[in-house]
């Protein structure tokens, strides 16, 4: 999201008054608050997301319709049809997503929690996963054996049978003429859950310090021990916690890395740093292990059963009883209307309670979660290793011009964009994949390059690079003009999903957005003062950076073609408090309004968003995360820098020397190659570098690109 107010430095911390553009709006949700559905949650297109409670349903219908009423360009469709979160999760097919194994546990976990109404922004509805992992003891976890592994199939009070018999006895005495009864007088999820785990980082240090009267208390309030931890969530009567999302991708929750004094244990121990199991070296070889357990085979196979407990058809009725999973019943959505308690005494009473036990998430099934299909089902559907008699031998004519490498290629389902380095001026080709019925003549795909088809046996290949003769290098039209051959046509160069190419290096110092099937260009944008020296496209495709020649660092912001357009919003029902004009409107709620704010530029590329400095020389290499919010360059004179994606601040400072190539991970990892040295450094986005393997050889000619795959590997 970019805050108008943060983005023209206007921002006066005092006023309540914030304001975003309308078209940077991308999905909303309604939210309960202390009881009440009374709640929005916004979440922009730079992952950026906003809570705002309006007191009482009624109010919140009235934001949402004037909301609406704008036509948020990029809103998602589904959020125009519906609000109930099970529909939502029909509609997206998120569930046969993830059963296909087309989207990761971790993943599909975190979608489940924002449907369910959890968020990072409502301490006492705070996102939440399981224990996956039950060996704390060896030294070495071993993630083939299944002994290794939590039941996901019960909660985390029946894990335990001696312990489980006493919450079966306490269900089965308690006799209440008002209160129904429950198995646990605490709950997995809590605000003080959420402090246990993350007390070592803000701002949830500050809120231990303000909730324990200015200072740390004992060790039992905090993550001192991870072992200890689980053996208490095993033995202890008031403790049936399970985790908290950080807990797997975030190595800092085990290091006190703000120094701060966090008091002493029972043997006068003074608290720091999380002791770790011994199968974990370090803070981030537990990350790595942990979520490595949680995308297993094992897991993957059971989820579904943790999933029916937490969010589906086990977490209220006979099936709860029946799975020894109920909890005290103020926690559930709907049991307690906070408005029709007259007395101010008690409400209040009962508002401190939900915020203290916490609150059970929102049901979004009632019939049993589907399993995951096994992985080694999915990997064999149509391979050549489960069907060897179909594999035939074809001539494939090798290319006669190989002089011109490629510097970006991009690869699709449907065809493969090609951008090569020739300089000054490059060619960008589109080879279209066209299936053929192999009869064993002829080749089983044809290649076909932009309208003009290309014949099996005259263009497999050659056509990806240049042409031999000027007849040729008419099909492969020259788009792009460098501004000297000094720079790195493969480092000012990127292909989007959209199949069209953003590139920087020209003499007028801009970038451009460029169809790739004419090399037309579509737009083009300034803001550099020097030529573009390096370039780079976020994972998701929504941001990409420019580094130039002038030092400075520029962020821009994409539209795919896809949602590029306004899309068609139904009109709200008439209401004497819903805005008649789309442009500028407020609402009201209390004493607090909000403005809805449009822009009507239509342009792909939107920016500067931020212009980041900090570097002294020209800027050799940058990349950019949606996921971490954050952007890294490097210059050969000021090592790497960190800066913030939403408010363009410089957060830190790698000293690495000479930086030629530099990558960013969703996991927080950084990593910088020196061409020179032949050295990749590695690091954490807060903590110090890594101890990982930091060198190695290649010979003379090699080119080296840094890319991230799945969790943590490499290429």
């Amino acid at each position: 999201m970019d805050d108008v107010a943060s983005t023209s430095g206007q921002y006066d911390q005092q006023d309540k008054d914030r304001s975003w553009f309308i078209s940077s709006l991308h999905q909303i949700y309604n939210r309960r608050y202390l009881l009440r559905q009374s709640a929005l949650e916004l979440f922009m297109v730079d992952r950026s997301n906003f809570f705002f409670d309006f007191e009482d349903i009624e109010a919140r219908r009235h934001a949402y319709r004037a909301i609406i009423h704008t036509k948020p360009p990029y809103l998602n469709d589904i959020f125009l049809a519906t609000q109930k979160p099970e529909q939502i999760l029909k509609q997206t097919q998120l569930m046969e997503r993830w059963a296909k194994w087309e989207i990761s546990n971790f993943d599909y976990l975190m979608e489940l929690n924002t449907l369910a109404g959890r968020s990072y922004n409502d301490i006492s509805q705070y996102p939440m996963f399981p224990w996956v992992v039950s060996d704390y003891q060896s030294k070495t976890l071993d993630l083939e054996d299944h002994s290794s592994y939590r039941d996901l199939s019960k909660p985390i009070g029946a894990l335990n049978p001696a312990r489980l018999k006493k919450f079966q006895d306490y269900y089965s005495s308690f006799k209440d003429p008002i209160i129904p009864n429950c198995h646990y007088g605490s709950h997995y999820s809590s605000p003080g859950t959420v402090l246990y785990y993350l007390a070592r980082i803000e701002p949830f240090t500050t809120l231990s310090i303000e909730l324990r009267g200015g200072k740390f208390g004992d060790d039992n309030h905090m993550l001192s021990d991870i072992t200890r931890t689980w053996n208490s969530v095993l033995e202890d009567m008031n403790d049936v916690k399970e985790l908290v999302p950080e807990m797997f991708y975030l190595p800092e929750v085990f290091t006190n890395v703000n120094s701060v004094d966090m008091g002493t244990n029972e043997l006068a121990k003074r608290l720091g740093s999380v002791e770790l199991p011994p199968w974990a070296e370090n803070p981030v070889d537990f990350i790595h292990k942990h979520r490595k357990a949680l995308e297993s085979d094992h897991v993957s196979a059971h989820l579904h059963e943790w999933i029916d407990l937490i969010f589906g058809y086990k977490q209220r009725g006979k099936e709860a009883v029946m799975a020894n999973n109920v909890f005290p019943y103020a926690t559930y959505e709907g049991t307690v209307d906070i408005d029709k308690i007259a007395d101010p005494v008690q409400r209040q009473a009962t508002q401190d309670q939900i915020v203290n036990f916490g609150q059970t998430p929102s049901q979004l099934l009632i019939v049993p979660h589907i399993q995951r299909r096994p992985l080694a089902d999915i990997l064999q559907l149509q391979t050549i290793f489960r069907n060897p008699s179909e594999v035939r031998s074809y001539l494939l004519p090798n290319p006669d011009q190989c002089n011109v490498p490629a510097s970006a290629v991009h690869v699709s389902n449907d065809c493969i964009v090609v951008v090569d380095a020739n300089v000054p001026a490059a060619h960008v080709a589109v080879h279209h994949w066209q299936p053929n019925t192999p009869d064993g003549l002829e080749t089983p795909f044809l290649f076909h390059h932009g309208k003009n088809a290309i014949n099996s046996s005259g263009g497999a290949i050659r056509r990806i690079f240049k042409g031999p003769t000027s007849a040729e290098d008419y099909h492969f039209p020259r788009a792009i003009a460098f501004a000297a051959s000094a720079i790195q046509p493969s480092s000012t160069v990127a292909v989007t999903c959209d199949k069209e190419v953003i590139t920087g290096g020209h003499a007028d110092n801009s970038v451009k957005l460029i169809s790739s099937d004419g090399a037309r260009t579509i737009e083009t944008a300034s803001g550099h003062i020097a030529p573009v020296t390096c370039l780079a496209l976020s994972p998701d495709n929504n941001y990409f950076v420019t580094g130039s020649r002038d030092t400075t660092v520029i962020l821009w912001r994409i539209h795919q073609m896809s949602s590029s357009h306004w899309k068609n919003a139904p009109e709200p029902p008439p209401s004497p408090t819903t805005p008649s004009t789309p442009l500028a409107n407020s609402i009201s709620s209390g004493s607090s309004p909000i403005r809805t704010l449009e822009t009507s530029s239509k342009r792909r590329i939107e920016g500067p968003m931020h212009v980041l400095r900090g570097h002294l020389g020209e800027v050799t290499c940058c990349s950019v995360s949606s996921d971490l919010g954050l952007v890294a360059s490097s210059s050969h004179t000021s090592g790497a820098l960190l800066h913030s994606l939403r408010t363009g601040r410089l957060i830190r400072k790698l000293d690495v020397g000479e930086a030629h190539l530099i990558c960013l991970s969703s996991q927080g990892i950084v990593l910088i190659w020196n061409e020179s040295e032949k050295r990749l450094s590695t690091f954490t986005v807060i903590m110090e570098s890594l101890c990982l393997p930091r060198s190695c050889h290649l010979s003379p000619g090699v080119l080296v690109a840094l890319r991230f795959l799945g969790m943590a590997s490499l290429l």
